[in-house]
């Protein structure tokens, strides 16, 4: 066996998040980047078992500038200064699974460390600006991001949106072409049958989630944020019943201490940021993204399939925000 000190491995470079990352793993999620870019991230396999008894102890470690956290039987995973990340592989481990975490947790711990704030969420092209959907797991962000590309609209991001804030300015960097969705999800959407080549692939880490590659439906510059979507999926009640009948989406307007709120609670792998001594930086972060834009409640009953109505009501919401500044 070769010395890993010694051995030649060439590299992939590839382009996610607004970030140029070479990998000695295969990303096949990933879109390749042009030759001879410079890189801002690295990916190496590493030996991490030293850590391994640690980490069996608690759920991730810090150490000074590195993340380190294991998944049993799928990796130990290091994330180093917002540069690297490190890989070390459970023998028989799943690699759809093993990417699973190094596009998942890693790259929002990376993000966080490169202070990008990582939003959990979907985000869609709506009329040239990046429009988030945030919310809690089974809220329905990606089977709504799958109903806006069926109506037309490209994705941006599925699971993880990476968002920029100057004092001025609020940019969103595209994710990579594939969202996460269940089965139901795809049936009422047809993506079943949109996917006629054998595309979809079983996420082993996910429960009853599949991977859709939206290759012809993915914007892939970055965009200013239009505004911010929290989806929340509550059984019918007196609030839905109008007029007689069930409604099947309701619409609040959020000031903007409630998107503020709306921002830091739906921040992505947020419960790490205080041990990332991140709590400042994210309030500070977040606080100039909700004075910057719009942001939006949707309450959608969670008993009937809803992604067609909120669509169009999205798009209203957008068209009398825009007509109401006269643009």
């Amino acid at each position: 066996m070769h010395d890993s000190s010694t051995r030649s491995i060439s590299l992939e470079v590839y382009t996610a998040f607004g970030l140029k990352i070479a990998s000695e793993l295969e990303l096949p999620e990933l879109i390749p980047a042009a030759p001879g870019v410079v890189e801002d991230v690295v990916i190496r396999q590493a030996d991490l078992t030293e850590w391994g008894e640690q980490l069996e102890q608690t759920h991730f470690m810090i150490e000074g500038e590195s993340f380190m956290f294991h998944v049993p039987g799928t990796a130990i995973y290091a994330v180093r200064g917002g540069k690297e990340v490190e890989v070390c592989v459970y023998h028989g481990a799943d690699p759809d699974t093993v990417r699973l975490f190094v596009l998942g947790t890693c790259m929002g711990v990376l993000l966080l460390q490169r202070r990008i704030l990582p939003l959990h969420g979907s985000a869609v092209v709506i009329r040239g600006k990046a429009y988030a959907f945030v919310g809690e797991s089974g809220a329905g962000k990606s089977t709504l991001a799958a109903a806006f590309t069926q109506a037309g609209y490209k994705i941006v991001s599925d699971d993880v949106i990476a968002v920029q804030a100057t004092a001025s300015k609020t940019i969103v960097y595209p994710a990579y072409p594939q969202q996460k969705l269940g089965l139901e999800s795809m049936l009422q959407l047809e993506a079943l049958q949109e996917n006629k080549h054998g595309h979809l692939r079983k996420l082993t880490g996910e429960l009853n989630k599949y991977a859709v590659p939206t290759v012809d439906s993915f914007h892939n510059e970055p965009l200013p944020l239009g505004g911010v979507f929290e989806l929340v999926a509550e059984s019918p009640n007196r609030e839905f019943q109008r007029e007689g009948e069930l409604k099947a989406v309701i619409e609040h307007s959020l000031n903007m201490l409630e998107c503020l709120h709306t921002l830091l609670l739906h921040t992505y792998r947020r419960v790490v940021i205080p041990r990332m001594s991140l709590g400042e930086w994210q309030f500070g972060t977040a606080a100039r993204v909700a004075r910057q834009v719009e942001g939006w409640r949707l309450l959608r009953n969670s008993s009937a399939f809803t992604a067609s109505e909120i669509v169009h009501r999205v798009l209203d919401i957008i068209c009398r925000e825009e007509d109401s500044y006269g643009s």
